[in-house]
Formats: structure tokens, C-alpha cells, sequence
């Protein structure tokens, strides 16, 4: 198993009125072919209500996973995959007009860390690189 997890979720509570849209969205890209690790899974979890307050919303878990390689066994052009689901989350949001976070969970701890906010069709990715600390490609 895999040491760490890359997410891309959309963010907010209120995804009612869209989940199931995303949701077919969703499913069509991770079947798609030519991934480099593995295809991502999606996921589609709603909290609780219980210990909130009036008038809030229960956390949404709506995005993607992708179980990232560990250290020294990572395929040639891996990070192309965490491009690729960040290039489909800029399309997610011009069409939903919502704004998606990634970041990275430790499989093992349960800690995750936010990275990068995609809040435009174009995210910028050799910011992404920089962030998760990915040598940037001749063409970046």
C-alpha cells in the first residue's frame, strides 16, 4: 500500500444541487485510460450532522484519490498524472464554477495537508510541481 494519497475534492458543504453531475464527471475521468500509477478512485462521502451547529453544513468529500508512489519505486512521468487530474479539475470548475482543493494524506497517520487551490480553468502547474517539491520538466 501506498504511503500517501494525493486528493483533488471540491470545496464547501453545499454540493446537493450538484453532486450528481460531478459525480458523472467524476467517474467518466477516472475510468479513462493512460494513467502512469493507477487510476484515481473517486470519492463521494458526506459527514455527519451530528455536533454541528444550526445552519451548518456537514463536511463533503467530493473529488478524486490517487494513491501516489513511494519514494524510489515512482514510474517515470508519475507527476503527469497529478497534472492531468489538476487540468481536469480547472475544467470541473469552469463548469461548475467551484473551486477544488489537493493536497496530500498520509496514509498511515490520517494527517492531510491542503496544498493548492484550483480556482481557475487554467491551474497553475509548475506551481503545483514547486509545491510538492517536483523537479520542474525542460518544458515547464
Amino acid at each position: 500500500m501506498s504511503k500517501h494519497t494525493l486528493y483533488a475534492y471540491v470545496e464547501g458543504a453545499d454540493l446537493h444541487e450538484i453532486v450528481e453531475s460531478m459525480q458523472g464527471c467524476l467517474d467518466a475521468f477516472a475510468k479513462e485510460g493512460g494513467w502512469r500509477v493507477a487510476a484515481p478512485s473517486v470519492v463521494n462521502q458526506r459527514g455527519t450532522e451530528k455536533g454541528l451547529c444550526d445552519g451548518d453544513l456537514p463536511l463533503w468529500d467530493l473529488g478524486l484519490n490517487l494513491e501516489l508512489p513511494d519514494i524510489g519505486d515512482a514510474p517515470e512521468g508519475w507527476f503527469l498524472d497529478v497534472e492531468r487530474i489538476a487540468r481536469f479539475m480547472g475544467r470541473m470548475h469552469a463548469q461548475f464554477e467551484r473551486d477544488f482543493v489537493i493536497g496530500i494524506g498520509n496514509n498511515a497517520t490520517g494527517i492531510t495537508e491542503d496544498l493548492f487551490t484550483v480556482e481557475s480553468d487554467a491551474p497553475n502547474l509548475a506551481e503545483l510541481r514547486r509545491i510538492i517539491g517536483v523537479e520542474p520538466r525542460g518544458d515547464a
